[in-house]
């Protein structure tokens, strides 16, 4: 088990960036770690901490969303990992993904031969700042040593091996029971997605409707069972549904059997999952609640490519 707080010290938190662009933001961090902490940074120089991390940048945005951004790097020949706070009051453009200017930057580095500490850290402050209420008026009017303070109520522990919580993605779409299957439909179309979870009031998770269990409805159960419908080119499979669509529930059509996995599975149980037993995603839950989704680009953008 790592000890995040060990990380966060007064020393390493700028309550008062100043810069109009993340690339301002992020010098201002890098040097703050070479004038606070420079052994961290072992052989590597600050232009080449800077480079590596608006590499990493350019790639793909670490601007996470809910005023938050999380710039990093894992870089060759870096001492040990370090972690540095800022905030800047009038928010700064990470091209987030939802388009909210950033308040709060967190800049990590860690050496290449820790590729998963930075992931685990970034996973659990997010947890943390979920908790509170805005991310502006948590470091508004507070000193550094508040911030750590309030960290450190928090107990902010990493385990060693990733686990679903650290890659699991926010669930931004869901079904209702109630719920009407033509909004259902507009909702995956405009959202490029192949499945929903649907829950009941209490965010449990009740299964999920997905474009098969919606195309399913209206075929013979026999259909399963043929080799071919040359024979029967003619049916229309969806004309009944053009018919009564209006009154079509969720309830009506979703599949109450879905694959889940809990918030402390870990990484070699989720991508058995998803190769081995074939799954293309899985719903994270946690004494029956939902509280993500995992798939295969989640392998992909939070472990092969972060």
């Amino acid at each position: 088990m790592l000890d995040i707080n060990q990380y966060i010290t007064p020393e390493l938190i700028d309550l008062n960036l100043e810069g109009k662009t993340k690339e301002d933001i992020i010098k201002l961090l890098v040097n703050k770690i070479f004038t606070i902490s420079p052994d961290s940074a072992g052989s590597v120089t600050p232009e080449d901490t800077y480079g590596a991390i608006i590499k990493r940048e350019k790639a793909q945005s670490t601007g996470l969303g809910k005023k938050m951004a999380f710039p990093h790097a894992r870089i060759e020949g870096w001492n040990r990992f370090i972690i540095v706070l800022g905030f800047h009051e009038k928010s700064i453009d990470f091209h987030s993904l939802d388009k909210i200017p950033a308040n709060f930057i967190c800049l990590m580095v860690s050496p290449s031969q820790k590729p998963y500490i930075i992931l685990q850290a970034m996973s659990s402050i997010l947890r943390i700042m979920s908790r509170k209420k805005d991310v502006y008026s948590f470091f508004k009017g507070r000193s550094p040593t508040d911030i750590v303070g309030e960290f450190k109520k928090n107990n902010i522990k990493v385990n060693r091996t990733v686990q679903a919580h650290d890659i699991m993605q926010p669930v931004g779409a869901i079904a209702k029971l109630d719920d009407k299957v033509e909004d259902i439909i507009q909702t995956m179309h405009l959202n490029h997605l192949d499945a929903l979870p649907v829950i009941d009031e209490q965010n449990q998770l009740c299964g999920q409707i997905s474009c098969v269990d919606i195309f399913n409805h209206e075929l013979p159960d026999f259909f399963g069972k043929l080799h071919t419908v040359s024979f029967v080119k003619n049916m229309d499979p969806f004309q009944k549904y053009f018919n009564i669509k209006g009154d079509l529930k969720v309830s009506s059509f979703f599949n109450k059997t879905c694959s889940t996995i809990s918030e402390d599975a870990t990484l070699i149980e989720i991508v058995f999952q998803l190769t081995v037993k074939g799954n293309s995603h899985l719903f994270v839950v946690q004494n029956g609640e939902l509280r993500g989704k995992i798939d295969r680009f989640s392998i992909l953008n939070n472990i092969l490519f972060f």
